[in-house]
């Protein structure tokens, strides 16, 4: 076969694929001399003789093709085909043949950001072959070149022109790149398997509008976004008409977790699940003696509704992590170094997770930028990055927390639904008031804090609270360097002799514990509550389960979790789980200590006090603010109210008349 190029015109190469000499020699499945096929076209198997030519003009873009026949005997096939193929000219039986003879890819990716590209690489390395779409063209380039960078070639459908692998098989990019959505789906084997990474909302409507289009009954669309949950099951119901299936997937482990192993929350068809499943188990993140982290969760947008609340625990758990780092700094005077030795400590223990060993790792990290920000000192880990900051990264990142809707549509939901989720609402309200950055520098100008020093025997604190991290006797809080804003402004007048390290440290992991442990109930109550709405029949020890790995609020407190839920499945608080509810009395004492010691010194702990205020509430039998709250709405307004030692029974008293109360007849 013999291969010819020739410019016309700027930035076009002109490629002829014309018939070989008499006599060629194949070799490794390629005709000797032959010139490799573009990445763009997919090779097919030579054909022994009455090979056609085809004239691609490819454009600096790649997103164009034009191509003319040359003569060719009558039911001979072509040596080259461009992957999206045009089907002018041909009869429908003639483009189905043709779709039979390429659909070669296990699954199909759309939306090639940061969690598509890592989602397709990861199906390609565990040995599927995999075609990607996106709509702007230069990003499914991209995803083909890294594919080859970290893959390398992959073995081809068969034997054709193209890399050899030395074994008479041709080698095929891992991952096919394809400029329009025909092509994409004609490369899929049936049932077809999309899985959508697209931005959430309008975008992902047109896409499957489109899909719509373009496959055929029985094949399945994914959506793996953060879609509200309701769009899903609309969009389910839509797609039904044309015969597709469709599943909303959630997919939790950021980019490390979808390149490597992320934990996948599949709801909705149960028929398509069994389909994916082969590809699910094989992807997601694998945890010893626990299995793959992917489960199906239910029906409709159960998936996507999981994912949902997964965020929200996520928003309280790092709003947690954030106000116990500022109690070690503000109240402890610990540096930034110091706290990552207590951080890394924790993650050693009962507070392992994801979340707390990066956490110990960011703090480890110097101002690589200010210009005076590192030393050469090396950290314990061998990082060059912890005892010798000047100045650490984290003091110079701009206090202003960012969300993208999911915090907010689980308080919304929960909202909705009457269930009490106030970690996760602070954790919210944090994120709102760290917005407000111009109108807190000037509150800290205008509004002051606690007037006096706060001691260690003020709180009663004492060293019976154990150690757990460095030992020294008393600290002093640091102020900020000179040319940095202070850390400590609108706070407590600090130079007084403050709490012993160890004791200070103790409280805050204690404190901690406990309040994740609420955060994770309040997200699971709301789950719980969802399911019973919905008929889910959501099981919450698995989705403890593969919340075990590859997902951002992985953590050795779900294993507790777990259990708990086998014990007692329709348990309908985690805090009433009596080996949980033990482990939070051994600790409750730092737990209060801590959140004391915080209002004490101008702290805020918002997510830490609303999780120690959800518990004391929800173990009292008797609640008197409530009592009060209704008898001031039946004052007001003749709301009513029940008795307690007359239960069923509805009342009204003339609170600002004669005093007298009158049973309401139901």
């Amino acid at each position: 076969m013999n291969a010819h190029k020739e410019g016309r015109g700027s930035g076009t190469d002109l490629l002829w694929v014309c018939p070989p000499p008499t006599g060629a020699v194949h070799r490794g499945g390629r005709v000797a001399g032959a010139a490799p096929a573009p990445a763009l076209w997919r090779p097919r198997a030579p054909m022994a003789s009455g090979w056609s030519s085809r004239l691609f003009v490819r454009t600096p873009s790649l997103d164009t093709v034009r191509f003319r026949r040359c003569a060719r005997p009558p039911g001979v096939r072509s040596l080259c085909q461009r992957t999206s193929p045009t089907t002018e000219g041909m009869s429908s039986e003639g483009a189905r043949s043709s779709a039979s003879e390429t659909a070669v890819a296990d699954a199909g990716v759309i939306g090639l950001a940061v969690m598509g590209q890592n989602l397709a690489l990861n199906l390609a390395s565990h040995g599927f072959a995999v075609s990607v779409y996106n709509r702007t063209y230069a990003r499914t380039e991209e995803t083909v070149q890294r594919a080859l960078r970290e893959l390398g070639p992959g073995p081809g459908p068969g034997p054709g022109p193209g890399p050899s692998l030395g074994d008479g098989r041709a080698a095929d990019p891992p991952v096919q790149g394809f400029a329009d959505l025909k092509s994409f789906a004609r490369s899929l084997k049936r049932p077809r398997k999309v899985f959508l990474l697209v931005k959430a909302g309008d975008a992902v409507d047109a896409t499957v509008e489109a899909l719509a289009e373009v496959l055929e009954a029985g094949d399945i669309i994914v959506d793996g976004g953060n879609e509200w949950y309701e769009n899903t099951e609309r969009r389910a119901k839509s797609v039904s008409a044309h015969g597709l299936l469709y599943v909303g997937m959630g997919v939790s482990g950021g980019e490390d977790g979808a390149r490597h192993g992320p934990s996948l929350m599949p709801g909705g068809s149960r028929e398509a699940y069994a389909q994916l499943e082969p590809l699910l188990v094989r992807i997601a993140a694998q945890v010893p003696g626990s299995g793959p982290c992917v489960t199906y969760v239910g029906p409709g947008g159960s998936g996507n509704y999981v994912k949902m609340v997964h965020n929200g625990i996520e928003y309280g758990d790092m709003q947690l992590i954030g106000e116990a780092y500022d109690l070690l700094r503000g109240v402890g005077g610990l540096s930034a170094s110091s706290a990552a030795d207590v951080f890394a400590t924790w993650n050693a223990g009962d507070l392992q997770s994801f979340l707390v060993e990066i956490t110990a790792r960011i703090l480890r990290v110097c101002d690589d930028v200010a210009g005076a920000g590192t030393s050469s000192s090396s950290g314990a880990d061998g990082s060059g990055t912890a005892a010798g900051c000047v100045d650490a990264l984290v003091d110079r990142i701009l206090d202003r927390s960012g969300s993208k809707g999911t915090g907010m549509w689980t308080v919304a939901e929960a909202l909705r639904r009457g269930v009490a989720v106030p970690t996760i609402a602070a954790a919210l309200d944090g994120r709102y008031l760290s917005a407000m950055k111009g109108e807190r520098e000037r509150a800290s100008r205008v509004l002051c804090g606690p007037e006096r020093p706060v001691t260690a025997a003020s709180l009663s604190l004492s060293a019976d609270l154990g150690a757990a991290g460095p030992d020294t006797a008393t600290t002093r809080p640091q102020r900020g360097a000179a040319t940095m804003p202070d850390m400590n402004a609108g706070r407590a007048d600090l130079a007084a002799p403050s709490v012993p390290t160890h004791t200070l440290v103790a409280a805050v992991g204690d404190a901690l514990f406990c309040s994740k442990l609420c955060s994770y109930a309040q997200g699971l109550s709301l789950l719980q509550t969802a399911s019973s709405e919905q008929g889910w029949s959501l099981k919450l020890s698995e989705l403890a389960r593969i919340w075990k790995g590859g997902c951002i609020i992985r953590a050795q407190l779900l294993e507790r979790i777990e259990a708990a839920f086998r014990r007692e499945p329709g348990l309908p608080n985690l805090l009433l789980d009596e080996m949980l509810a033990a482990d939070i009395a051994r600790r409750q004492d730092g737990w209060r200590r801590c959140v004391a010691l915080a209002a004490a010194h101008g702290v805020p702990a918002p997510a830490l006090t609303a999780s120690l205020s959800y518990y004391d509430t929800y173990r009292q039998g008797v609640l008197r603010s409530s009592q009060l709250v209704q008898a001031q709405r039946d004052c007001f307004g003749s709301h009513t109210y029940e008795r307690l030692d007359r239960p069923g029974r509805v009342w009204h008293t003339r609170w600002t008349g004669d005093g007298q109360s009158v049973e309401i007849s139901a």
